[in-house]
């Protein structure tokens, strides 16, 4: 800009020999012309200032280390979650599996979910979330079993159900988690007229979280995490199914391996379990622990061993482990380690655990 300036005096005082009037105005129009030029530099560097403290930055496929300083894995599935929102305390929620309740709604948003026997052969879940999770329905929410107490009190979680087994009821007071039955909390919950009771009780994340609130629980759970690490899918997957037979072919659990996704996508025998919105219910791992149980009263209801130790299978990445599965006081954390004593690793993302009764019905193949 300088340089312009100077070759535009140079130019109007090139006739310097000139005198007189015609000097006069010749000194006009070059003060005169310079002051636009002046004027015009000013403008166009105010203008510049102004649009790059505006204008866009360059999109850059690489991630920002500011983005990733403010990140770290979650506690309950070692997913990446804002700082701060690494560890609330989680929600935990009865939802049911009898055929009439199908289909469910809101599971697959779960990090964590357990599977297990509940009586005449029926499964029944308790979903842990994170309090992140987005849902517009949870349920069917059922009621509350006394083992389940044991793996909900490892997070000191909400527990959310639809009242409960005369065991379960008489221990819920002692037990390190907050209680939300419906019977007593009927503003966290709804009742579906166009499902047939008992199948007909839901809640969604929003008032999950409002019950949260209200039994002004701490944001900040004091859980230990287990072990995670990142996708590592096998080119030659060992266990592309695995079946957990339950009962009759109706609890007959099935998962298929998709190597495409590194991901398990969960069946009832053929039929793939689908949630009520249509979407489908998937896992990154598939823990299975064997146990013992006991029928406690004329209904039939069990006892699940949930303290000890047992045989165990971890399926990750298209691949089995042999595993024991660990668990020695209601608050610890259920665990998972190999035949060499190591704790296992799982893979970022929802992890199902399968609880049975019975080794022979638990197959996997290629």
């Amino acid at each position: 800009m300088k340089i312009a300036i100077r070759e535009l005096a140079n130019k109007i005082f090139k006739h310097a020999e000139d005198s007189g009037a015609e000097r006069r105005r010749k000194l006009l129009l070059a003060a005169l012309a310079l002051g636009v030029v002046l004027i015009c530099a000013a403008s166009v560097g105010t203008y510049l200032t102004v649009a790059s403290r505006y204008a866009t930055p360059a999109v850059s496929d690489e991630p920002s280390s500011a983005v990733a300083a403010d990140t770290a894995p979650r506690t309950i599935d070692g997913v990446m979650a804002a700082a701060g929102r690494t560890n609330l305390v989680p929600i935990a929620a009865m939802i049911e599996n009898h055929i009439e309740s199908r289909p469910p709604s809101g599971i697959s948003r779960a990090s964590l979910v357990f599977e297990a026997p509940a009586e005449a052969g029926i499964t029944r879940f308790l979903a842990i979330f994170d309090q992140d999770f987005s849902s517009d329905e949870v349920g069917p929410v059922r009621s509350a079993r006394d083992y389940y107490l044991d793996w909900a009190a490892e997070f000191g979680a909400l527990y959310a159900h639809c009242g409960g087994s005369p065991l379960a009821l008489q221990k819920i007071p002692s037990y390190p988690i907050f209680d939300l039955n419906e019977f007593y909390n009927g503003r966290f919950f709804w009742r579906d007229n166009e499902r047939t009771a008992p199948h007909n009780v839901y809640s969604n994340s929003d008032l999950l979280r409002q019950a949260v609130e209200a039994k002004e629980m701490d944001a900040v759970a004091a859980y230990e995490s287990w072990r995670f690490k990142d996708d590592q899918p096998s080119a030659a997957p060992s266990a592309n199914e695995i079946t957990i037979n339950f009962s009759t072919p109706a609890y007959l659990t099935r998962w298929v391996y998709a190597s495409g996704t590194n991901e398990y996508v969960r069946f009832h025998g053929e039929v793939q379990h689908i949630e009520k919105n249509g979407d489908a219910i998937k896992a990154k791992n598939i823990a299975i622990v064997v146990t013992e149980a006991t029928v406690i009263d004329y209904e039939g209801r069990l006892n699940l061993r949930t303290l000890g130790k047992g045989k165990a299978w971890v399926f990750r990445d298209g691949g089995a482990l042999e595993a024991t599965w660990q668990k020695d006081d209601i608050q610890d954390r259920l665990r998972f380690y190999d035949v060499t004593g190591r704790e296992i690793e799982f893979n970022r993302g929802v992890t199902w655990v399968e609880v049975a009764t019975d080794a022979s019905k638990i197959k996997y193949s290629k």
